[in-house]
């Protein structure tokens, strides 16, 4: 497809998130109507859809290490995690009380970290959808972007054992 079908593609829904797979073949998009897509980067082709991924938009995607996965947090204040071979949610979290701003599987995979504008900070057990801990308790007011995105990211690190 040319770069202007790819483009009316992938704006039919306004996109709130983006994240590339590891090896940067694909990429993931998160839409405000609540659905999830996934695309091969070469071609522009959508090989995976998730319609209906979440009830409100969706405001955050991560690719897990291998690819074979995708986290997702919502304004529904959801955490997801969706399998790329079956097209379904596989798992889903609760615990956050209010949109989910940003979510990050640790560099082993063994734990999925999550962000809230409520404040909060919690460290996941995908395989259980347990919350393992609660890092970090946030002054939402003094919080930008950049710096929530910061203390997702070493959250994730503590996750690790790092």
């Amino acid at each position: 497809p040319s770069r202007g079908s790819r483009r009316a593609a992938a704006s039919a829904q306004a996109v709130l998130a983006v994240d590339f797979s590891r090896d940067s073949e694909l990429l993931v998009s998160g839409s405000q109507g609540g659905t999830i897509k996934v695309w091969r980067v070469r071609t522009g082709q959508c090989v995976r859809r998730f319609p209906k991924a979440h009830g409100q938009g969706v405001t955050c995607v991560a690719f897990s290490r291998d690819a074979t996965q995708v986290a997702s947090g919502s304004f529904d204040a959801l955490v997801r995690i969706h399998g790329l071979k079956s097209g379904k949610a596989l798992k889903e979290m609760r615990g956050h009380g209010s949109y989910v701003n940003d979510v990050a599987f640790s560099p082993d995979g063994g734990r999925l970290v999550s962000g809230s504008s409520d404040g909060t900070v919690r460290v996941w057990d995908p395989r259980t959808c347990e919350c393992v801990a609660e890092c970090l308790s946030l002054s939402i007011s003094s919080l930008t972007d950049e710096s929530f995105s910061m203390y997702v990211s070493l959250a994730a690190m503590y996750a690790s054992g790092w």
